[in-house]
């Protein structure tokens, strides 16, 4: 029987470094029996879907160099629910973006809270033609402002209709709640909402992370122990991670936990938890991730220590580097939660033992300072705190490929590096450069754009490490009227018994950077839905004439600055 001891023991030699932010308490009193603040703690807000509320995401999930700031409703995959106030308030901001949120709405209530809902796919008319206005107004499609009128709405009243845009990957309504002073966002469910969870999260591994020298089972690289491994040996000093997520009932998405302990030999060595978080320091997601097995599998891979450039609010203890004064077996246990309060645990039996004829090799760079990288032309600036502890920093180039390695893929990246890589193809330096990043396939799997510091050498920045190359786009986008609109001739469309005018666009490489049409030479405002590679014209906006010919003209730029034009008549009937 495992006891809340929190005395350390004696056989235990624990490197441990305190956090002394404000929720510590709050998180070591929830360890030992208070639930204030739990699930079903809070109340003043109603479910914004008159639907049964499954969830595909959580609040904590990890994603892509973030956390998951809400949750991710399901919309049964379809479109066009009533998307419902879920306290009184005004709108406060009001956000249109082919990327992200995509059609988004702020809502700030009196009660010192501001309610999120995101991906829709129209607002309420008063806001729609007050964001359609300002698009106008500004000759722009994206707009992200407070409006100064109020737009005030009452619990319940339907404030837009479910939808799938910006970067929703299916339709969904992403839903947050913030601190409206902070902005910090919360988590939802501790507001009560009828969403069904009867099921403990899943621990599916435990990860031994050798340390200075230190080997498991005979081993000096990271080793993960499945839950039916009862026993292993460790030699030298680790520190441990896991592998665990959350499923709700109704759904088989993989979601995050809500709280993790690390104890060791009936000593919780170690705790974290996800019940608020901060955009400032939302990135560092990659430190309490165990990055190398996140970025490779994308499973929900924690670390069960603090990282020291790590800047999350959320650890009531620093670092845990656990090794053994002598040879002795130990339990090691770890418990997770989901935050309805679901349990579980798995207990491993370590064997212990020393080494002293094993020592690690230092790291190369110190994550606290400023570097310099240098090799064969290339330049790499590190600036301090980029990187969350110390680093090796492979930079090696592939002659017979032309691809170079930068960092480590495993290696996660909070801020910018300065890169510049060295050139004599003529071809480059003539044409529109940009870089691409290689992923394990040999597929570009992301641009990024710079400049030629010097005639021989390509500068750009970049938030992550892998292999790049330098590339050229010369190719302009593709803008091609729907084939609805098409008619004989290449420069003539017809818009017939359908309410928009839809162009399809395309780039196969740098990608869109800007689009711009004039109806008989006046600005006329085309939306922009890059998951499905269109612009269109909304015939609700009512710049157009009907059964009459007019001039249209619409230019597109990549983000290299190539640049397509579509020029002809059009024709509403």
């Amino acid at each position: 029987m495992l006891m809340n001891v929190q005395r350390p023991s004696f056989r235990l030699l624990m490197v441990l470094f305190w956090s002394c932010n404000g929720l510590v308490g709050l998180q070591v009193a929830r360890a030992q029996g208070d639930t204030t603040g739990w699930h079903g703690q809070r109340g003043g807000l109603v479910a914004p879907l008159d639907i049964p509320l499954v969830l595909a995401g959580n609040f904590g999930e990890l994603r892509k160099n973030h956390f998951h700031t809400g949750l991710d409703f399901k919309t049964e995959g379809r479109e066009g629910f009533p998307i419902l106030a879920a306290h009184d308030g005004v709108i406060t901001r009001i956000k249109v973006s082919p990327f992200g949120y995509g059609r988004a709405l702020y809502l700030s209530g009196p009660s010192g809270i501001t309610t999120v809902y995101a991906h829709l796919q129209r607002f309420a008319p008063s806001l729609e033609q007050w964001a359609l206005e300002r698009q106008y107004q500004r000759q722009q499609f994206a707009i992200d402002e407070g409006p100064k009128r109020a737009f005030a709405f009452q619990q319940g009243d339907t404030i837009g209709w479910s939808g799938n845009s910006g970067g929703s990957a299916g339709p969904h309504l992403h839903f947050e709640v913030r601190e409206t002073a902070t902005q910090r966002p919360v988590n939802p469910l501790f507001w009560g909402f009828n969403v069904a969870d009867s099921e403990a999260p899943e621990l599916t591994g435990l990860w031994v992370l050798p340390v200075q020298g230190g080997r498991v089972n005979g081993s000096p690289r990271p080793q993960l122990i499945s839950p039916q491994s009862s026993t292993f040996r460790i030699e030298g000093e680790a520190r441990f991670g896991i592998e665990a997520l959350d499923r709700l009932n109704g759904a088989r998405n993989r979601c995050g936990i809500y709280r993790a302990e690390l104890w060791v030999n009936e000593v919780r060595v170690h705790a974290w938890e996800l019940d608020t978080l901060d955009f400032g320091v939302n990135r560092d997601m990659n430190a309490l991730a165990y990055y190398k097995a996140w970025e490779r599998t994308g499973n929900q891979s924690y670390r069960m220590h603090r990282l020291p450039g790590s800047r999350l609010p959320i650890h009531d203890a620093g670092q845990a580097t656990v090794s053994m004064m002598r040879q002795d077996t130990t339990p090691i246990l770890i418990r997770v939660w989901d935050v309805h309060g679901n349990i579980r645990e798995n207990e491993w039996m370590v064997e212990w033992g020393t080494d002293s004829s094993r020592s690690g090799a230092p790291l190369d760079y110190a994550y606290d300072r400023d570097h310099t990288l240098e090799k064969s032309g290339a330049r790499v600036h590190v600036k301090r705190n980029t990187f969350y502890e110390d680093f090796d920093f492979p930079l090696e180039l592939d002659e017979g490929r032309g691809i170079w390695s930068i960092g480590s893929r495993g290696l996660p990246v909070a801020k910018s590096m300065v890169v510049s890589l060295p050139s004599v193809m003529p071809a480059l330096r003539r044409g529109a450069t940009l870089v691409t990043q290689i992923d394990r396939n040999g597929e570009v799997e992301g641009v990024l754009t710079g400049t030629w510091a010097s005639p021989g050498s390509f500068e750009f920045e970049t938030k992550a490490c892998g292999r790049f190359e330098l590339a050229v786009d010369t190719v302009p986008p593709s803008i091609r009227p729907h084939r609805r609109h098409r008619t004989e001739s290449e420069g003539e469309v017809v818009v017939r018994n359908f309410g928009e005018l839809r162009f399809n666009l395309a780039d196969d490489l740098s990608g869109i950077q800007s689009w711009e049409a004039y109806l008989d030479g006046a600005w006329m405002l085309f939306r922009w839905d890059p998951k499905r590679e269109r612009i269109w014209y909304e015939l609700a906006d009512g710049l157009h004439a009907m059964n009459r010919t007019q001039s249209l003209k619409i230019r597109v730029r990549d983000e290299v600055g190539n640049e397509a034009i579509w020029s002809g008549a059009v024709r509403f009937e």
